[in-house]
């Protein structure tokens, strides 16, 4: 078995040294490290080959999903997995994926976001091995999973059609589901073995375009997935117009309610009696609003 650490990189220069060192203290070694420039404007092509890495010049500026496709298509290796250039990896990372990866597509492993200057936990993500065998579709529906958490069978993720190049958030979590949707076979490893630095830079810091964007993937699934998960759909569909009301983008958070109920959902779902007596009367985002103020405060 043959692997690839691919990076993408825009404006990278600050975090290269960490990579350097992130990658020397891998045991084993991938076989390939590749880097992408996605056109950075900052000195991060000259930076990385003086720090011994390979990249890939990127004629244009392609995004995240764009840079990863182009690193895809670029290696030679049968294994890869996305890193991202400001995160850290476990130094046995391979040793802990390589065991699971031999009869099946895509080795999921957990993955925890801290903050970069005071290494507090944010959020950890783990991807539910029963839930995942049961319905992987519903479940990678429900926990969209970040691009750091899988260990990819490459020619899988070129058959799926790689990263969405369009949208620059929650493109990881539409990845994994059309892996799900589409038959790869999935193995969870219940370890930790990456974690995100979350320093308010790059698209994520931006929640309301994020949401945005989770939206325009949620209106595609409702056309494009079967009956049985309009549910699931529905649902991350109130969850994120709840998210927009949150962030003021109210015209945004009457499309999802609009989906959400064109799905069969009543929103804002719930089993308090005076939202319930309140629906016929006043708009779904004020109702929204007003859940999510009371939940925040209790």
């Amino acid at each position: 078995m043959t692997t690839a650490l691919l990076v993408p990189c825009f404006n990278a220069t600050r975090f290269l040294p960490r990579l350097r060192a992130q990658v020397d203290r891998l045991a084993p070694a991938f076989d390939e490290v590749l880097l992408a420039d996605d056109c950075s404007r900052d000195a991060t092509v000259a930076e990385a080959e003086a720090l011994g890495f390979q990249v890939l010049r990127l004629p244009e500026n392609l995004g995240p999903g764009g840079a990863r496709n182009a690193l895809a298509r670029a290696c030679t290796a049968e294994w890869i997995h996305f890193h991202d250039v400001d995160d850290e990896i476990a130094p046995d990372y391979l040793a802990q994926v390589s065991a699971a990866a031999g009869a099946c597509d895509v080795v999921l492993h957990f993955v925890e976001f801290i903050d970069e200057e005071t290494r507090s936990l944010q959020v950890r993500w783990l991807p539910d091995a029963a839930a995942l065998a049961a319905d992987p579709a519903a479940t990678l529906l429900r926990s969209p999973l970040p691009t750091m958490s899988s260990f990819l069978r490459r020619s899988t993720f070129l058959s799926t059609g790689g990263f969405n190049e369009e949208l620059r958030c929650f493109e990881d979590g539409d990845l994994h589901l059309r892996l799900g949707t589409g038959g790869a076979r999935l193995v969870v490893v219940p370890a930790v073995l990456e974690w995100s630095l979350r320093h308010g830079h790059g698209a994520g810091a931006n929640q309301r375009y994020c949401y945005q964007c989770r939206l325009q993937f949620l209106e595609g699934y409702a056309a494009a997935l079967p009956s049985r998960l309009h549910a699931a759909i529905a649902l991350e569909a109130e969850r994120a117009a709840t998210m927009l009301v949150r962030l003021d983008d109210l015209a945004g958070a009457r499309r999802a309610v609009a989906l959400a109920r064109r799905l069969g959902r009543r929103v804002p779902s719930t089993a308090n009696p005076v939202v319930q007596a309140l629906r016929p009367f006043l708009p779904a985002t004020t109702l929204l609003r007003w859940q999510d103020r009371r939940r925040n405060r209790t």
